[in-house]
């Protein structure tokens, strides 16, 4: 069972570690990430930052749908991390809606040169591409909200939702 999907381009950091897994208690975290599952050492420094405690498991995207889809995970508390919303996306539409809610993290904390950000709360930001994946997700019913750790402020996607209307 997906306890909740987080997007965030930094993925396994402090916030995650430490806050979002205390607030969800899982018994493993989930990384859906291309570049990092192909990437010996990128691999090596995220399971450095691992919480004890928590399984802490790294593969592509693909990998994770199929893993996702094996009903031996289905009664597992996992708690997924994708780099962007789109990732999110990718994996909602490959894993028979199995995850219903999606926290648009610290995305755009390293921003990429020529992408717009919009700031949704301090420190998070979102590209009108990830406003349009999390569109899809909240049209099918997934609750989509902005948050940087589960003690901070909250925005939910309807006024996430206001940000992008005033910016077309």
């Amino acid at each position: 069972m997906i306890l909740m999907v987080r997007a965030d381009d930094r993925l396994i950091h402090g916030m995650v570690a430490v806050s979002w897994t205390s607030h969800l208690k899982p018994e493993t975290i989930l990384v859906a990430n291309d570049v990092v599952a192909a990437d010996s050492f990128k691999l090596m420094t995220m399971k450095m930052a691992k919480p004890a405690g928590v399984n802490l498991v790294i593969k592509s995207k693909d990998d994770s749908i199929k893993a996702l889809n094996n009903p031996i995970n289905d009664r597992k508390k996992i708690f997924l991390v994708t780099e962007t919303v789109e990732d999110a996306l990718y994996i909602y539409e490959r894993v028979d809606g199995k995850f219903k809610s999606l926290n648009v993290g610290t995305a755009g904390v390293n921003k990429k040169p020529g992408e717009q950000y919009y700031p949704t709360l301090p420190q998070v930001f979102m590209t009108v591409e990830e406003f349009e994946s999390a569109k899809e997700m909240a049209n099918e019913g997934v609750e989509i909200f902005a948050q940087i750790t589960p003690t901070r402020e909250r925005m939910d996607f309807k006024d996430i939702e206001k940000i992008f209307n005033t910016h077309k």
